[in-house]
């Protein structure tokens, strides 16, 4: 069963609460402590991979401002943005363009190229929009597995990429597994591919951190190559629910991408994403908060001892050693909705970084699981 990020939000917590658990299992049955006092509220959300602070001050001042004009179509709204994107990466205007999210140009792709009956070349686990909406098209979708470490094979890949092949999806920083594959390896993986069927690389998490330059592949763009590069303001920025997200990609690419949107750009959204890309000062706090709720986090696993990976993304993926509906469960009852399994790794879960404060009270819930399971092993 193949289940949108939407659909899985809204029904996790029913899932969760309906899931039966195993009566003589004593660490899936044990007394739940109060979380904190967020549990009063209701679960602590660390399944969709947001930014729990919001947006900057800037950003919600722009969409004050922005509501005055809300009765208005946002035509044209957009070119501010667009021309603000292309000079920080060295563009024109014209290989921008804006989506409802990354998530619309991931499936916008899908359909440019999928449509058709061409396949589709991509790694498995992996964020799901693309390779989805491409099966939903009837397009053929070759999934290859992560290398060991968990990170997209690139030689497998490119293997796998034939005549036939119309579209190559790389994400990076992967999702769920947080893995990066180092700019100096991917960006010779893209220039080799292209050649055979276009790539598009999803870099919803590489803004997260201070050395995305040195692992991007808008360069590619720039060399004039096939390649699509998308991005979002859901992460750092903070703006998920206002659903702007972008693509740099050669002239012809976008001209072909442009006409198959599927929905109009809103005024707010727009107002926040540009506010937004120019609050450096905000960008550099989001990074800074989420190394220290990671830290937390860290330093939890490494204490009851499950391995976990080298994450880039604002997630941890790691191995809870049982299956994973066991400890979301037990998590549940702590008062955090953590995420579902990913195949072929059915033991490993993937925890978005909330507050501070919260993962804190995570890090506690976590280490109190480990503890009834070690007790109940001895």
């Amino acid at each position: 069963m193949s289940l949108s990020r939407r659909a899985l939000l809204a029904t996790t917590p029913l899932l969760l609460a309906a899931r039966p658990v195993p009566a003589a299992d004593p660490v899936a049955t044990a007394p739940a402590v109060a979380a904190s006092a967020t549990a009063a509220a209701g679960p602590v959300r660390l399944i969709a991979n947001e930014n729990p602070y919001g947006a900057s001050e800037r950003a919600l001042e722009a969409v004050r401002a922005a509501l005055a004009e809300a009765w208005q179509y946002p035509v044209g709204r957009e070119a501010t943005l667009k021309r603000l994107i292309a000079e920080r990466e060295g563009v024109a205007p014209e290989q921008v363009m804006i989506g409802d999210g990354s998530g619309e140009i991931l499936r916008v792709a899908a359909l440019a190229w999928a449509r058709t009956g061409g396949g589709v070349v991509a790694a498995r686990p992996t964020f799901d929009f693309l390779p989805s909406y491409a099966r939903l098209l009837g397009a053929p979708v070759t999934e290859v597995p992560l290398d060991a470490a968990m990170r997209h094979d690139l030689p497998a890949m490119a293997a796998a990429v034939s005549a036939s092949t119309a579209l190559v999806y790389v994400c990076n920083p992967n999702n769920p597994t947080g893995t990066l594959v180092p700019g100096r390896e991917i960006r010779p993986f893209v220039s080799e591919v292209s050649r055979r069927a276009p790539v598009l690389v999803d870099e919803a998490y590489l803004d997260l951190w201070d050395d995305a330059g040195e692992h991007t592949c808008a360069d590619r763009v720039r060399a004039g190559e096939p390649v699509i590069v998308t991005r979002t303001f859901s992460k750092l920025h903070g703006l998920a629910g206002l659903r702007i997200g972008y693509a740099i990609a050669p002239v012809e690419i976008i001209r072909r991408l442009q006409p198959l949107r599927m929905s109009l750009l809103n005024t707010a959204g727009i107002a926040a994403a540009t506010a937004s890309y120019q609050d450096l000062d905000y960008q550099a706090l989001s990074r800074r908060r989420l190394k220290e709720a990671l830290a937390v986090t860290r330093a939890a696993l490494a204490d009851v001892g499950w391995p976990a990976t080298d994450t880039r993304g604002n997630f941890v993926f790691f191995d809870t050693g049982r299956p994973v509906g066991e400890f979301a469960a037990a998590m549940r009852a702590e008062g955090f909705l953590v995420g579902r399994p990913f195949a072929p790794y059915e033991t490993w879960c993937r925890v978005s970084i909330g507050t501070l404060p919260q993962m804190k009270g995570f890090a506690a819930a976590l280490r109190r699981y480990a503890a009834r399971r070690a007790e109940a092993a001895a």
